[in-house]
C-alpha cells in the first residue's frame, strides 16, 4: 500500500465537514452554508471553515485519542472574535468538537483555555440553540 498524502486526507475530512454542516444547517433552516477557506493554504492565521459566529479548524490523523495543544492554538489565533472550534477524528474513532466552555454555558468567562470535547451530534445540538436564540433575539 502506498503513503497517505496527509494534505488530501485533511482536505477530504474538511469537505466532510462542510457537507456534514451545511447539511445540519440545511435541515434546521438556520440560514447559511459554509465552504472550506482554500486560502489557509497561502496565509497563516487562517481557519478551515467559518460559519456565523464561529472559526473552525478541521484535523484528520491516522492514530490518537486527543487532540494536539498546537491545534487549539491555531483555531484559537485564527477566530478573531468567533468562538473557536476543533473537529478532529482519528481513523476508526468518532469525530470530537473541542470548544471553549463559555460555547456551552454563556454565563462562563470568554476564556478559550478552558475546553471541552464533545461529540459531533453534541456540538449540532448547541450551533442550533446558538442560531434559535440569535433568531429570537433579533
Amino acid at each position: 500500500m502506498g503513503k497517505i498524502n496527509s494534505r488530501n486526507k485533511g482536505a477530504s475530512f474538511e469537505r466532510d465537514c462542510v457537507k456534514r454542516i451545511n447539511g445540519f444547517a440545511e435541515e434546521h433552516a438556520l440560514g447559511f452554508t459554509c465552504k472550506r477557506n482554500l486560502d489557509q493554504y497561502q496565509t497563516a492565521d487562517l481557519c478551515d471553515i467559518q460559519i456565523p459566529g464561529h472559526s473552525i479548524e478541521c484535523k484528520a490523523y491516522k492514530s490518537g485519542w486527543w487532540y494536539a495543544t498546537a491545534w487549539w492554538d491555531q483555531v484559537c489565533a485564527a477566530c478573531g472574535d468567533n468562538v473557536p472550534i476543533l473537529i478532529y477524528k482519528f481513523n476508526n474513532k468518532a469525530i470530537r468538537v473541542c470548544l471553549p466552555l463559555y460555547a456551552i454555558n454563556e454565563n462562563l468567562p470568554r476564556d478559550n483555555s478552558r475546553t471541552a470535547v464533545i461529540t459531533l451530534d453534541e456540538w449540532f445540538a448547541l450551533l442550533k440553540g446558538y442560531f434559535d436564540a440569535r433568531q429570537e433575539a433579533a
